[in-house]
């Protein structure tokens, strides 16, 4: 079997094209293979130089909107994401938590939580790097993380 991938920047979303035999043995196993794929929640982000990169969801700590731009952190690095951080939201898992209007971040790299005498509460990740929670989604944060 042959393979062969066309990159092209003027398409938006990805396409796959199989071309093959009607009675080729294993395309049946083959298209359940990419359609889990798809659903494992992969992501195709871009890094600093525009490079097309997939990131799997449990390698992402946080999905961040700054400046209007969707921004998607890693313990590797920052990448921009060309999607709806609504639209993210309904093919996350559970270890996914909305903290604001304009972040989810993964409950796993959670290092540490500071309560500040307003009420909001700082999230610490795992590589120091921190957000804040906004007073709209504490409820559903204390009861996600059973506090």
């Amino acid at each position: 079997m042959k393979a062969k991938v066309n990159y092209s920047e003027t398409m938006n979303t990805d396409e796959l094209l199989i071309t093959c035999h009607p009675n080729h043995p294993n395309i049946d196993e083959i298209l359940k293979f990419i359609h889990n794929c798809e659903k494992s929640n992969f992501h195709s982000v871009k890094d600093h130089k525009g490079k097309v990169i997939y990131l799997k969801s449990e390698d992402i700590y946080s999905f961040r909107i700054e400046n209007k731009i969707l921004k998607v952190y890693t313990l590797k690095g920052t990448f921009t994401y060309n999607q709806r951080l609504y639209k993210i939201k309904q093919h996350l898992n559970k270890n996914f938590l909305q903290v604001s209007k304009s972040e989810i971040i993964n409950i796993l790299f959670i290092d540490y939580l500071k309560q500040n005498k307003n009420g909001i509460i700082e999230i610490i990740f795992i590589n120091k790097d921190s957000t804040y929670s906004s007073r709209r989604f504490l409820n559903s944060i204390k009861e996600a993380l059973e506090i």
